[in-house]
């Protein structure tokens, strides 16, 4: 199901909206740190991100159509969760995600609110967050592998394992440390170019 976002009204239906994007110098410099110090970087994959929301604007919408209650076909839904297609639907996920974070000890960067730390003793971890996908890194293997379980006991998720491809950048570990490229990026704007054999 997914909410008709073109009727919704600002300041009725919704007022603020955002996705949660990280920014590209913040990656480069967690992948920095992390091949500096030898620390794996683990990629997780959350699903229907935009489900996990909760809204705090009062939203109302249709019975879509296959789901009408005959005895009350002219009632209307009261959504208490967000939906994709909802305008706000980005910033009530992030807003869950990033209470889940501060509430197990993350704190947000100052910088990039999309870069969460976590420090626990001498150990520190580093969380980016771009819309529904997750780079998690730090000192401590054992202590990431809980983070990953604290999470997929709060939201549904997919854990990729070692990070091999984040914003259209392929991440490939060497024996020096990581190889970044955009070979597949490249290769589709040529073939949407028509230009393939350039």
């Amino acid at each position: 199901m997914v909410a008709r976002g073109f009727s919704q009204q600002e300041g009725i239906d919704y007022s603020e909206t955002f996705g949660p994007v990280v920014k590209q110098a913040t990656v480069i410099l967690v992948f920095s740190i992390a091949v500096s110090c030898n620390w794996k970087i683990y990629q997780l994959d959350i699903h229907n991100a935009f489900l996990n929301g909760v809204l705090a604007e009062e939203v109302y919408m249709k019975q879509p159509r296959g789901f009408v209650d005959s005895a009350l076909p002219s009632y209307v839904y009261r959504l208490h969760k967000s939906l994709y297609g909802l305008k706000q639907a980005p910033r009530a996920w992030y807003t869950r995600l990033s209470d889940f974070l501060l509430s197990v000890g993350f704190h947000a960067f100052k910088v990039d609110t999309f870069l969460f730390i976590l420090s626990i003793g001498a150990d520190i971890f580093y969380l980016l967050v771009y819309v529904d996908n997750i780079l998690l890194t730090g000192s401590n293997s054992a202590v990431l592998h809980h983070l990953i379980q604290l999470l997929s006991s709060e939201f549904k998720l997919h854990d990729l394992g070692a990070v091999h491809y984040f914003l259209g950048i392929e991440v490939q570990s060497t024996a020096l440390g990581l190889m970044l490229r955009q070979h597949k990026y490249i290769l589709d704007i040529l073939t949407q170019a028509g230009m393939t054999s350039c």
